[in-house]
């Protein structure tokens, strides 16, 4: 039998990409417009999710490379207030303003 080959990506790739994904959530989940409500929570919802496997992705890879397992963290960290963000803001718009509005996006209408 052959010898398992060892993954020779570099863990800083996927730590990237789980930061750029993640301040795109993040942008997602703090501007919602009431028009196209279902097309933007499903558009942060699948860059968030896909962060977030990018970011565990440079965690499981990164060892002890301390640089990319920070930049993975931060990563997952920011998409976790974006899905806070977005999940607020949906609760709002979709209670038809039951909740206080968010202060952070004076656009968002129940």
């Amino acid at each position: 039998m052959a010898a398992r080959t060892r993954d020779h990506e570099p863990p800083a790739a996927p730590a990237s990409v789980a930061v750029v994904l993640g301040c795109i959530a993040l942008y997602l989940g703090l501007v919602i417009p009431a028009e196209q409500l279902a097309q933007h929570v499903a558009l942060g919802g699948f860059f968030g999710v896909v962060g977030l496997l990018s970011g565990w992705r440079a965690i499981a890879i990164g060892g002890r490379r301390r640089a990319a397992r920070w930049w993975a963290w931060a990563g997952i960290v920011i998409i976790g207030i974006a899905f806070v963000a977005m999940a607020y803001q949906l609760v709002y718009v979709l209670s038809g303003g039951a909740v206080p509005p968010p202060f952070w996006s004076p656009y968002a209408t129940p």
